[in-house]
């Protein structure tokens, strides 16, 4: 018999401490302390707050989201920023590795011309010396054209994708906003 009462006082023990009681206490020297063991007869075990966290109230919700949405808005701008560098690297490197190639052949050629002799051959060479250098001159041209018009469709093709993402956000923070 005394083994059950024994085993009941600890299961009681133990389910009380599984449970998570604690009593306040007032100590001898009138501190404050907390035990799981009630102080005396009467004792009443305090209410504690649970660990989870509190529920996120409606502005919260509306604060985080709002932040959330202008985070993902900034991401589209930063997006299409990237796009266009792409494309100006893509297109323009080239190019401008042509010009200088272009460049340098226009130099020879006007050092060339430079020591043309003042004869009729002289000037027939002469001639020919800046027809090549104005066909270089217009290719040159003709293909810094072609570039912007490139780059034109490429500002717009990513203009388009950042809207386009824009949009998807806009239309998945709406239908995610709390009600008011």
């Amino acid at each position: 018999m005394l083994n059950r009462v024994f085993f009941a006082a600890v299961a009681l023990v133990a389910s009380q401490t599984a449970a998570g009681q604690v009593y306040k206490c007032k100590g001898g020297a009138g501190e404050t302390v907390y035990s799981q063991e009630p102080c005396s007869p009467k004792a009443e075990p305090m209410k504690l707050r649970s660990n989870r966290a509190s529920a996120e109230s409606a502005g919260e919700a509306a604060n985080r989201a709002a932040v959330y949405q202008t985070t993902e808005l900034a991401d589209a701008g930063i997006a299409e920023r990237n796009c266009l560098s792409g494309e100006q690297g893509r297109i323009y490197g080239p190019v401008n590795a042509r010009s200088q190639e272009v460049s340098r052949q226009i130099a020879n050629l006007n050092r060339q011309l430079a020591t043309a002799k003042n004869n009729l051959a002289g000037a027939t060479y002469a001639s020919g010396l800046r027809s090549q250098i104005v066909s270089l001159q217009q290719a040159q041209s003709a293909e810094r054209i072609a570039a912007d018009s490139q780059m034109a469709a490429a500002r717009q093709r990513c203009g388009t994708e950042r809207g386009e993402r824009e949009r998807a956000v806009r239309e998945k923070h709406s239908a995610t906003s709390p009600a008011d």
